[in-house]
């Protein structure tokens, strides 16, 4: 029996103001170390042998906190790196449904499929992702941490489950929840912690 504990980086600055970062860089805010202890404390107790992570300075501060618990090696790979959202990195949310006005309608009219300003779509994030599980399949490892971010994460959590794009689309994953997708026998089930609590059955739910 494998286990795989899906971590999304703490709160950020940019994540507090609803800033898009994309693949650009924004540091843990106060929040966001504290909800890194509290999953390097949970990951502790949880036979973590070993840690893949984004190389995204706000996955690598995540994973550092988290190693403070852990002290093992840490393995960056880009292939986890979060959606690249663009010519619309660092913008508000709220200013890029302005400024990309008929862009960001066309997003919302097929959010899985559209690639706005130079960004990445869903089958983009899923052909990279596809690649990085294919080789965790292989690690030596039973009980595995992948620290990463808000949509490269629902969508490695989404292919290890089998969902489609509509189920895919509705995974959420706040700062706080991390994912465990337990691989048994050619089954897939998954389960989630919040604020180190847990494991509670099923998704996330708001």
């Amino acid at each position: 029996m494998r286990q795989l504990y899906f971590v999304r980086h703490g709160q950020t600055e940019w994540n507090a103001i609803h800033r898009m970062q994309g693949q650009w860089n924004s540091d843990l805010n106060q929040l966001g170390r504290d909800q890194a202890d509290v999953n390097g404390k949970l990951l502790a107790n949880s036979g973590i042998e070993a840690m893949f992570a984004s190389p995204l300075d706000r996955t690598r501060q995540t994973a550092d906190i988290i190693n403070q618990h852990l002290a093992i090696p840490v393995s960056y790979d880009d292939r986890i790196m979060e959606w690249d959202c663009g010519d619309w990195s660092g913008h508000l949310y709220a200013d890029v449904k302005i400024r990309w006005a008929k862009e960001w309608s066309s997003r919302e009219a097929d959010p899985f499929n559209y690639r706005g300003p130079n960004c990445e779509n869903y089958p983009d994030m899923i052909e990279r992702a596809s690649k990085f599980l294919a080789d965790l399949e292989q690690h030596a490892a039973m009980n595995i941490a992948v620290v990463s971010h808000g949509m490269i994460g629902k969508v490695m959590v989404s292919l290890l489950m089998g969902y489609g794009e509509t189920a895919m689309l509705a995974l959420s994953q706040p700062n706080d929840v991390i994912y465990r997708v337990t691989l048994d026998q050619g089954q897939a089930n998954v389960s989630h912690f919040v604020c180190g609590d847990g494991p509670f059955a099923g998704h996330f739910v708001h």
